[in-house]
């Protein structure tokens, strides 16, 4: 009796490349790809992937460390275009003259402005309703909650419940 096939997530342990492998998988995360592109690239059915990742809490840890970095790459994008940021363009121009021809690189540093409307998600997102535009409206809701002034009624009965 032959013993059970090892997994993928067993082969890469014995060829000592699991490491290499979650490292590889994290970072395609980080990178948005798809699990179905992810089990793709790893040669293997998004069925066999979802089940090593339900296997091995490892690779499971992966993706979620995978998505972490994907979010904070993107918030640090957003805090960047709240803020305004400076950037380098670089223009080449070729001429011909009577020796040859003449490569001319001119660099100018160039600042994006802030923008307000980033700059405004991130004070939200931050520091909640406070920067909310419908805060009053909000904030009126909470106290009609806090005073149990709202009445909540079940739509498949006619009861009333505070």
């Amino acid at each position: 009796m032959k013993g059970k096939m090892p997994d993928y997530y067993e082969k890469w342990q014995e060829q000592n490349i699991l490491d290499q492998k979650i490292a590889e998988i994290q970072d395609m995360v980080s990178k948005n790809y798809t699990q179905k592109n992810i089990a793709k690239i790893l040669g293997m059915s998004e069925k066999t992937l979802i089940s090593l990742k339900k296997k091995y809490p490892k690779l499971d840890h992966a993706f979620i460390f995978g998505n972490d970095e994907l979010k904070y790459q993107l918030m640090d994008t957003m805090f960047k275009k709240a803020m305004g940021y400076e950037y380098e363009e670089t223009q080449t121009t070729i001429e011909e003259t009577k020796t040859g021809t003449k490569k001319k690189i001119v660099k100018y540093k160039k600042k994006a402005q802030p923008d307000m409307n980033a700059a405004r998600y991130l004070l939200i997102i931050k520091f909640g309703r406070d920067y909310n535009d419908k805060k009053e409206e909000i904030d009126a809701m909470y106290e009609r909650l806090r005073n149990r002034e709202e009445k909540w009624t079940n739509a498949s009965s006619d009861e009333e419940d505070i």
